[in-house]
């Protein structure tokens, strides 16, 4: 808190004016003082929820918590913790994952402490970007607690959703004031925490003047972040980008179903956790018509930004701020431009593909509360403020409460599209890894499909996410179709890039519908509340169809 001026006392006159100094000090102090309440019941939110999900995280989170366990305990960037592979989509999640296993010694741990400290940080970035732009301070808190109780984004714990959506609310707070250099290693950061997230700070950035003035400044500290990554990636991984890059753009459909109309699916087979799930984007669509109507009228006074960021600092509401709309709605528009380069790649509906849009709706609808609550004691919009937040609120207990009807823990996610349950592909590489000991032959098997979770338990599954071998085909097709430029940037990207053979395995791993599995076979049977009729898991000797 900045201190006060010395004063005198004088007569009684200054002694009065002592006194409503000294008053309103104290008046300053107070909210300084509980500031942090709001954060603290964000924290134990963000507890309770990781409690509940830690037994059911989705198959792809394991693949970042295996290659974070690699990272921190075996020094292999891979899959599996004797074998280099390159298709962590997150390569700065999986480092910063990988540090806090590395001190904790547990990924599952590291997890859940990280889950914890970015559901804190989200908070007080949303609440300082609020305060600086003429919102309530309780946006923040709000914001952060509605993104923690969303089905879905519940469901992509342990992927980098909720880090990339703690990066976006920081390069916020750094595009409100202006601040050239951290906005810029923030926006690298941000690409690569998920590069297609490049969208969302492209767009974001073109919807703030204060960035936009100093836009050299801002990609030289982007690329400085990024670059050294890349570089090394390029060299030693063998492709400056993940190699999942080839596998999402050969990606096909589900059927009809692709990123663009993804929704629709999860709400028909996932009832009313997708409905929960979903429901933001629509309260953001209405939000960002809000806010951007506060623009357009351009209510309010010439911000003092100093004043505010000051006010700001101390934790408390500087009088009659302006309302600043512009830097929600660019954050707004980046989201959606996010789920916009997704659906030009027309990649599969991934769930956590809309995290980023979810969370930054979610964000949008909460600062048009906040801008209607918040305007002078006067306006005609606090009562629809006020019923606004009403409704604010109960959507996240609505959703909250569908968190806890879903079990204690729950024994899979609320949404998601795996083949088994967390417990059925633990017994199944209990069960693959037991085999394997005892005949000591080729220690690896073929996925069936997906293969986080028994690449985690078992350290022994391949497929083209663990084995460069078993991917090289596709890269080669990628550079045989290409042409022109393409091939050229193809070729360039591939130049360091050995031709690994496949590493041998004893047994392929199959999924089978339930009752046709081959006679005399190993199998296990599975399910999911994904839309697929009962399977097994079905072990056979390798080569054998």
């Amino acid at each position: 808190m900045r201190a006060h001026p010395p004063t005198t006392t004088k007569g009684r006159g200054t002694d009065v004016v002592t006194k409503e100094i000294d008053s309103t000090a104290t008046a300053r102090r107070a909210p300084a003082r509980l500031g942090w309440l709001p954060l603290l019941g964000v924290g134990a939110l963000a507890v309770v929820t990781f409690l509940l999900l830690r037994t059911a995280l989705v198959d792809d989170a394991y693949i970042t918590l295996a290659y974070a366990r690699n990272v921190a305990f075996h020094g292999t960037w891979g899959l599996l913790s004797d074998i280099t592979s390159n298709t962590a989509t997150s390569p700065l999640w999986v480092i910063v994952l990988s540090v806090v296993t590395f001190v904790v010694r547990d990924p599952v741990l590291a997890l859940g402490v990280l889950h914890v400290a970015i559901a804190v940080g989200l908070a007080a970035s949303l609440r300082s970007s609020a305060l600086r732009t003429g919102l309530p301070g309780w946006v923040g808190p709000l914001a952060a607690a509605a993104v923690g109780v969303n089905p879905l984004l519940l469901s992509s714990v342990g992927l980098e959703s909720a880090f990339v959506l703690l990066l976006l609310s920081l390069l916020l707070r750094a595009g409100i004031a202006g601040r050239a250099v951290p906005y810029g290693l923030l926006a690298g950061a941000v690409v690569l925490a998920r590069m297609d997230a490049a969208a969302a700070v492209v767009v974001t950035t073109l919807l703030l003047p204060a960035v936009l003035r100093r836009l050299h400044v801002a990609v030289g500290a982007s690329l400085l972040v990024a670059l050294p990554w890349l570089a090394f990636s390029w060299v030693f991984l063998g492709s400056a980008l993940p190699d999942t890059l080839v596998l999402k753009v050969q990606q096909s459909s589900w059927g009809p179903w692709d990123v663009r109309n993804g929704a629709l699916l999860y709400v028909q087979v996932f009832a009313e956790n997708g409905a929960l799930a979903f429901l933001p984007v629509l309260l953001g669509a209405l939000g960002w018509l809000v806010l951007a109507g506060f623009a357009l009228h351009g209510r309010g006074r010439t911000v003092d930004v100093a004043a505010v960021d000051a006010a700001a600092a101390d934790g408390a509401h500087p009088a009659g701020p302006a309302l600043r709309p512009v830097p929600w709605l660019a954050l707004g528009a980046g989201g959606v431009a996010h789920y916009a380069a997704l659906s030009v790649l027309g990649v599969p509906p991934y769930h956590w593909y809309y995290s980023i849009l979810i969370g930054t709706t979610t964000i949008v609808a909460v600062a048009a509360v906040g801008a209607c609550w918040g305007r002078a004691a006067a306006s005609p919009l606090r009562p629809v403020g006020w019923g606004a937040l009403v409704a604010a609120v109960a959507v996240a207990v609505v959703s909250g409460v569908a968190d806890a009807r879903h079990g204690t823990p729950w024994p899979i996610a609320p949404v998601q599209t795996n083949f088994a349950t967390p417990a059925q592909y633990d017994q199944i590489a209990e069960d693959v890894e037991a085999r394997l000991d005892a005949e000591g032959g080729p220690r690896y098997v073929t996925s069936p499909g997906e293969i986080g979770h028994l690449a985690y338990a078992c350290d022994c599954v391949v497929d083209q996410f663990a084995d460069p071998g078993r991917i090289q085909p596709q890269i080669d097709a990628a550079l045989e179709s290409a042409s022109g430029p393409v091939r050229e940037l193809l070729e360039l990207n591939y130049r360091f890039r050995d031709d690994p053979e496949p590493v041998p395995v004893a047994y392929d791993l199959f999924r089978y519908d339930r009752g046709t599995e081959p006679p005399g076979s190993t199998w296990w049977p599975v399910t999911s509340t994904w839309a697929m009729p009962l399977s097994s898991i079905v072990m056979l000797p390798a080569g054998q169809p």
